[in-house]
């Protein structure tokens, strides 16, 4: 595909490329909308199969990072770094020195925040060359981390969803399917533990289940291929985007669907699938965006401790568009992009008056 046809699907702004042939670094940094401030640029290390799938991938993340801070109304735009190599062989200090070099040509137009294959040690790398990252900085209290506020605003759009379409004030006793238990949905099942429901688990790597299984005995724990198939109030993917195809729906077992990924299903036609079995969807993105709390916060030098009683706004949210998906009668996926994309053009068009 062009780059332009790339660009064209979810109307992106900037695509970059950036190259250090002696270091083996190569980075894709695409800007979906600087609008509301600077773009919220998530980075991503992964070993991709083309260069498609790199750009798709950077625009796709962009473009949710976007979507998200619009529906919170938080002072940040939409981006992303995905950057293209093996992990294994590519990672290094001068590697991402060399990034943060980059970061800074932008001038704070791009804030840098972790990503998929990127860790803690990577970033504070970054940081010795650049200051425009977000979310390293840990707090007494430990919400420094973005996966934890992330699984934490989880837990209130899943909250909302309980009380709407299961009449359920809280998540205790409710039986939640955990599809992945990386960083993020280990922490997710830490909390659901904590809420006092019921969890069912499963992941291809079970080194990361036999983490959770240690610290909890009794867990369940099913097989991959059968995740899909178990009876459940919510279950909740949290492995990779566009998962779910049409055998995967047709098996699913659950009342409410959604996930830490932003886009759950593969492909638009399996809402039908789920309108016949009367599940309630709720696009990942809507629920998972309690690190662009975290962010806003820290980029406009706001202590995290508001951070806790922030992270309801994703309640608060979510129950007004599942409240109008049910007026409207039409998916809630539909409602959110409009919703977001008016308020990014009603900012836009109020700053033109500046």
């Amino acid at each position: 595909m062009h780059i332009f046809d790339h660009m064209k699907k979810n109307n992106s702004r900037e695509l970059l490329f950036f190259e250090e042939e002696i270091i083996s670094l190569k980075a894709i940094i695409a800007i979906d909308s600087i609008v509301l401030g600077p773009a919220n640029s998530s980075i991503k290390l992964h070993n991709y199969s083309s260069e498609d799938e790199a750009i798709t991938d950077a625009l796709d993340i962009a473009y949710y990072n976007s979507l998200k801070s619009a529906l919170l109304r938080r002072g940040l735009g939409g981006g992303s770094i995905v950057l293209c190599g093996d992990p294994k062989k590519v990672k290094s200090e001068m590697y991402f020195r060399a990034l943060g070099i980059f970061l800074n040509r932008w001038n704070g137009k791009i804030l840098m925040t972790k990503g998929t294959g990127v860790g803690y040690n990577d970033l504070r790398d970054i940081n010795k060359e650049s200051e425009f990252l977000l979310g390293i900085k840990d707090c007494q209290d430990g919400w420094g981390k973005p996966s934890k506020s992330r699984a934490r605003g989880m837990i209130w759009g899943m909250r909302a969803a309980a009380k709407n379409k299961l009449d359920c004030k809280t998540l205790k006793g409710l039986k939640v399917s955990v599809q992945g238990v990386g960083e993020l949905g280990a922490e997710l099942v830490k909390l659901l533990i904590e809420e006092g429901a019921d969890i069912t688990i499963t992941d291809i790597v079970y080194d990361k289940i036999k983490v959770i299984q240690d610290k909890v005995n009794d867990i369940k724990i099913v097989r991959p291929t059968e995740i899909y198939k178990e009876k459940c109030d919510i279950f909740c993917a949290c492995s990779k985007n566009y998962l779910l195809d049409e055998n995967a729906a047709s098996e699913l077992n659950c009342r409410i669907l959604t996930g830490s990924v932003d886009k759950v299903l593969k492909n638009e036609k399996l809402y039908d699938i789920l309108n016949q079995k009367n599940i309630l969807y709720i696009p990942g993105y809507v629920i998972n965006s309690g690190d662009i709390i975290q962010f806003a916060l820290e980029n406009k030098g706001r202590p995290l401790s508001k951070l806790k009683n922030e992270l309801q706004d994703i309640y608060y949210s979510t129950l007004d568009l599942i409240e109008k998906h049910e007026k409207q009668k039409i998916g809630i996926e539909e409602i959110a992009v409009k919703q977001a994309e008016k308020y990014i053009k009603d900012i836009a068009t109020v700053k033109m008056l500046k």
